[in-house]
């Protein structure tokens, strides 16, 4: 990494992106934190951070933004597929092809963009590695997008970098731990298939270690890396383990891969349909991507991003949990 510079980071209020920030302002650099106009700063008033605000669709509020940086980390996304079509599409493709412009245009050095093991369409087979083709044929818009995204990184003209993460989990994982635990709270937990497969975690850490890794990398021009810890844990140890760190005891309730599918299916289409009436923003209980990851095994290797570039996880499992859970045990009745 280069010892000091200017790095933008879109959605530096997400999960990722801000502990991406915070590593990066201890490692001394100045980072540009850009924002949507409604996203919360919480966390980023600090020095070394500057916070722009404005859409990612917009030329002159990105070329303003990315005004004398030497590097822009793509993070933000909407992890989404029971939201519109054109909504996924314009925060996952048409922002990353503005951004890759614009950051083309005012000279940036490097694009790291953070993208998914989502993007091999969840073929189920062991150690997926980055020569297996992207899908062509996907179950859900988010995947799919994120895969045209993809497409707009390699269709630009400046040196990037492809970061492919599987599940990320850890403190401040809302959409993971804080589900989960709120699930655990209810004492009830619903698994796929009992929870066999191969959960693909990716302590969050760990992701951030591969991003550093990467960055400025002469090696991690024109590649892409899959990120995981390399772990065969299952989605029911994952849920044990939390709840086993909680002291709670819960009841596991498991569907069939394609039952659960087709209830996925038809509850995003019923949440659609009363978000279009009613406005309603209330997530589908159930989604084809959720049924997908955790009822079809995730495997990935890290043999690249290994040889490449020196990366090994060093959080394991274990400790991951612990650290999990002591941020949820903080937080815990704030689920309710």
């Amino acid at each position: 990494m280069k010892p000091t510079g200017k790095i933008a980071v879109t959605g530096a209020s997400g999960f990722v992106g801000k502990r991406l920030v915070e590593r990066l302002v201890r490692r001394g650099h100045a980072v540009t934190c850009l924002l949507r106009p409604s996203s919360s700063a919480h966390g980023l008033d600090r020095p070394g951070i500057e916070v722009k605000r404005g859409f990612l669709t917009d030329s002159l509020f990105l070329h303003a933004s990315l005004a004398g940086c030497d590097a822009v980390i793509h993070c933000a996304a909407m992890v989404s597929d029971w939201g519109t079509v054109h909504e996924i599409r314009a925060a996952n493709v048409t922002a990353t092809q503005s951004l890759v412009k614009a950051a083309a245009q005012t000279g940036i050095g490097h694009f790291v963009h953070i993208s998914t093991t989502d993007i091999y369409g969840h073929p189920g087979q062991a150690g997926i590695s980055e020569l297996h083709p992207p899908s062509q044929k996907f179950a859900n818009w988010y995947s799919e997008t994120k895969r045209e995204a993809e497409y707009a990184v390699l269709g630009g003209t400046i040196a990037h970098t492809l970061i492919r993460p599987a599940t990320v989990y850890g403190p401040g994982s809302k959409t993971l731990v804080g589900e989960i635990g709120k699930a655990l709270q209810s004492g009830f937990m619903l698994l796929i298939d009992g929870g066999k497969p191969c959960a693909g975690l990716t302590y969050i850490d760990n992701l951030i270690d591969a991003i550093e890794l990467a960055l400025f990398n002469p090696r991690a021009y024109s590649e892409a890396f899959n990120v995981s810890d390399a772990s065969a844990v299952t989605w029911a140890e994952f849920v044990d383990g939390i709840a086993q760190d909680l002291g709670v005891r819960y009841r596991k309730i498991s569907l069939p891969y394609s039952v659960a599918f087709k209830l996925g299916h038809g509850l995003e289409s019923s949440y659609r349909q009363l978000r279009r009436l009613t406005g309603c923003q209330v997530q589908a209980l159930l989604s084809r991507q959720a049924v997908q990851v955790m009822g079809i095994p995730q495997d990935f290797s890290i043999e690249k991003a290994g040889s490449h570039l020196g990366f090994a996880p060093v959080v394991g499992f274990e400790e991951g949990i612990k650290k999990s859970v002591q941020w949820l045990r903080a937080d815990f009745k704030k689920f309710e």
